[in-house]
């Protein structure tokens, strides 16, 4: 079973409530709730550094040194139809203390809890250059000739490549030339309850962005003649695909 360790957070913006569906009842209440993201590779929580303890799906052996993205969008839907939404983005990162857990900083309406969703990345209205004017959101800048705006993620890391030697990769993912890779995940959250002091862990499974439904062989993608993919549009594409299954809701 995957431990429940929170280490990484969301939430740093005032969240907007809309409340729907058929009563309404469940905005009647209002509580403190904690959002956290643990970071998980071959189903155990990550360890920053130069070894490769992890597997992808095409047998490569790698590991992470650095693991940071943007976030929007965080949406909480109860089974009445009431949402409770984090507006703006939402910076995380593995190895700073204080984005890894976040107690939402208004009521949240109580009740059963039909999923929670958020967007991967940065949407159009929100990845404008200019838009974090100070470290570290503003050292996540997308280069000027690729588009503008900002990174979704640096995942970076190093594998062992066909010479069965180590090789440095930096999975770099943004819109690029004008279009959108970011997009939305919701995942199921039936049988949880949204209560005073509630705390929803949200995994991240490194490996599977590099499985399904595209197999990435790093070799294929980090390598001496193509050392990078921030201006490869296949493999942005292929990142959003493999999203689908990166993340999972975490045990209760």
């Amino acid at each position: 079973m995957r431990r429940n360790q929170a280490i990484a957070i969301l939430v740093v913006l005032p969240l907007l409530l809309a409340t729907g569906g058929c009563g309404g009842d469940a905005g009647a209440t209002e509580a403190a709730v904690t959002i956290a993201f643990e970071h998980l590779a071959n189903d155990v929580p990550i360890v920053l550094g130069s070894e490769t303890p992890y597997t992808n799906a095409a047998g490569n052996e790698f590991g992470t040194t650095r693991l940071s993205y943007f976030v929007s969008a965080l949406t909480l839907t109860l089974t009445d139809g009431t949402e409770v939404t984090a507006s703006g983005a939402h910076y995380v990162d593995h190895e700073t203390d204080e984005t890894r857990t976040y107690v939402l900083p208004v009521g949240v309406a109580t009740g059963d809890l039909a999923q929670i969703s958020f967007v991967m990345g940065l949407g159009p209205d929100l990845n404008v250059t200019g838009a974090f004017t100070s470290p570290p959101e503003s050292l996540m800048e997308w280069p000027e000739m690729m588009g503008g705006g900002y990174h979704y993620m640096k995942f970076e890391g190093r594998y062992v490549d066909d010479a069965d030697e180590p090789f440095n990769f930096m999975t770099h993912s943004g819109g690029l030339n004008g279009t959108d890779y970011s997009f939305e995940v919701v995942l199921d959250a039936t049988g949880r309850e949204v209560t005073e002091g509630a705390t929803f862990i949200l995994e991240m499974n490194l490996e599977e962005w590099f499985a399904d439904p595209d197999t990435w062989d790093l070799n294929d993608y980090f390598n001496e003649t193509h050392r990078g993919i921030m201006g490869d549009a296949d493999a942005q594409a292929s990142l959003m695909a493999n999203g689908a299954t990166v993340f999972s809701l975490g045990a209760p």
